[in-house]
C-alpha cells in the first residue's frame, strides 16, 4: 500500500493557511520508541567559492527516510493525508518533547498563528540543493538540523574520497491555529494579541512561560501606551519646541542690548582731542560753536 492510500480516520474540516483541510492534533503526538533511527543517508550539493575558483560540492547527511516501511507507523493519523501537504496539522501543537520555532512567522489572512516543530536535539534551518534521486528527497526546505556528534566510520577503499555524514536531517512539521482554537489546544500556545501583523517568537519549548506580545507599530495593528510612550510623543517635541524658543528670545534681547549701547555713545557727540599749544596735552571738548 503506497503512503497516499493508507486509511486514516475521519478528520476535521477546516480551513488552513495552505488551503485543504488538515488533520488536527490538538494534544503532543508520543512517537513509538523504536522511531529514532529511521534515518539513511543522502546528500546536497553546495555551491563553493575559493579565490577565482568556484565549483560544487557533494556533502553526505543522514535524512529521515518516508521511504522507509516502518516510517508511516511512527507517524500520526493524517501525516500524508494531502499530497503536498505532508507533516502539516492544524490546529495542532507540537509532539512530546518536541520544540516550537518560528512562532508568528506567517499568517494566513489575519486568522492562522504557525509555527514548526523540531524534535529534541534538533534546531530549525532552511536547506534545498538535495540531489534528484537521493533517498532522502522526500524531506521539505523547512527542515530541523542536528549535528551528529559520533565521529564517522573510518574511511575504505570505496570511501576514502568521500567522508562520511556528520549531521542529520528530518522534516519541520508546520502547524497552524486560529484563536478559537487555543481553548481546544493543550499545552496552550503563546498568546499574540490581535495584532495585524504577528511579532516573532524564535523558539518555544511547550509548556514554558512566554511573556504576552504586544503590538508596537501601526503595521502590527496598534502603538504602544503609558506614561513613557506619551513622553517621548508629546513631551520631548514640546521641550525642544520651548527650548528653541528661549534661544531666539536670549540672542534677540542681547541684539537689543548691543543697539542700545550704540544709540547712547552717539547720543554723547564727544570727541577727545589733544590742544598742542606749547604747554601741554589738555583735552578739549569739540563740538558746535555759537557765533
Amino acid at each position: 500500500m503506497s503512503r497516499h492510500e493508507s486509511s486514516h480516520p475521519p478528520r476535521r474540516e477546516m480551513s488552513s493557511p495552505t488551503g485543504p483541510a488538515l488533520q488536527a492534533l490538538t494534544t503532543p503526538f508520543v512517537p513509538p520508541p523504536n522511531c529514532a533511527d529511521q534515518f539513511t543517508t543522502t546528500s546536497i550539493m553546495s555551491s563553493y567559492t575559493s579565490g577565482t575558483k568556484s565549483g560544487d560540492s557533494v556533502i553526505p547527511f543522514l535524512a529521515s527516510d518516508p521511504a522507509d516501511p516502518r516510517f508511516s507507523a511512527c507517524q500520526p493519523s493524517g501525516w500524508d493525508w494531502n499530497l503536498g501537504s505532508d507533516f502539516q496539522f492544524s490546529p495542532a501543537v507540537c509532539p512530546s518533547g518536541w520544540t516550537a520555532y518560528n512562532l508568528g512567522g506567517t499568517v494566513y489572512q489575519g486568522q492562522f498563528t504557525t509555527a514548526y516543530c523540531c524534535s529534541s536535539g534538533f534546531t530549525y534551518t532552511t536547506i534545498d540543493g538535495y540531489r534528484p534521486g537521493s533517498p532522502g528527497e522526500g524531506i521539505s526546505t523547512e527542515a530541523c538540523f542536528a549535528t551528529m556528534t559520533d565521529s564517522p566510520a573510518a574511511p575504505t577503499a570505496t570511501t576514502a574520497s568521500s567522508p562520511g555524514p556528520s549531521f542529520r536531517v528530518h522534516n519541520a512539521w508546520h502547524i497552524s491555529w486560529a484563536a478559537t482554537d487555543i481553548s481546544s489546544l493543550s499545552p496552550i500556545p503563546p498568546s499574540f494579541s490581535t495584532c495585524g501583523v504577528l511579532p516573532v517568537i524564535p523558539s518555544w519549548a511547550p509548556g514554558a512561560t512566554v511573556e504576552p506580545v504586544k503590538c508596537h507599530t501601526p503595521d502590527e495593528g496598534g502603538l504602544p501606551s503609558g506614561p513613557g510612550f506619551m513622553f517621548v510623543l508629546i513631551g520631548l517635541p514640546v521641550g525642544g519646541f520651548l527650548v528653541l524658543v528661549a534661544i531666539c528670545w536670549l540672542c534677540f534681547r542681547q541684539c537689543r542690548r548691543r543697539r542700545r549701547a550704540l544709540r547712547a555713545m552717539k547720543d554723547k557727540a564727544v570727541v577727545m582731542m589733544p590742544i598742542d599749544n606749547g604747554q601741554s596735552d589738555v583735552p578739549q571738548a569739540v563740538g558746535k560753536q555759537g557765533i
